[in-house]
């Protein structure tokens, strides 16, 4: 018997989550205008840590790029409000780097 299981609530766990990342923009990138999303592919685990953390589509900026997967990779894991129901779960999800909401 399958069982489908509402992952809703994952999509705005996620947003929270990348909205807390420490994510650097150096001031070179800013300097020269650089601005980008870059979208990543990763596997969730349980525990809330993140592996196989890979670019899907870059922001046409490898040095943004580069920068995503290791403000990813370097972040704290993620916490989770439910049971995840499974050892891990393929995420899907953006990071935007741009000029007006540069720290």
């Amino acid at each position: 018997r399958s069982v489908n299981v509402d992952y809703g609530w994952l999509t705005t766990l996620m947003a929270q989550w990348i909205e807390g990342l420490d994510k650097r923009y150096p001031a070179a990138l800013r300097a020269e205008g650089i601005e980008g999303k870059v979208t990543l592919i990763a596997l969730l685990h349980e525990d809330g840590s993140l592996s196989n953390v890979r670019i899907a589509k870059g922001s046409g900026n490898a040095a943004l790029d580069q920068i995503a997967l290791e403000d990813v990779r370097n972040g704290p894991p993620v916490k989770f409000a439910h049971l995840l129901e499974r050892p891990s779960i393929s995420v899907k999800f953006s990071i935007s780097y741009d000029l007006k909401t540069a720290r």
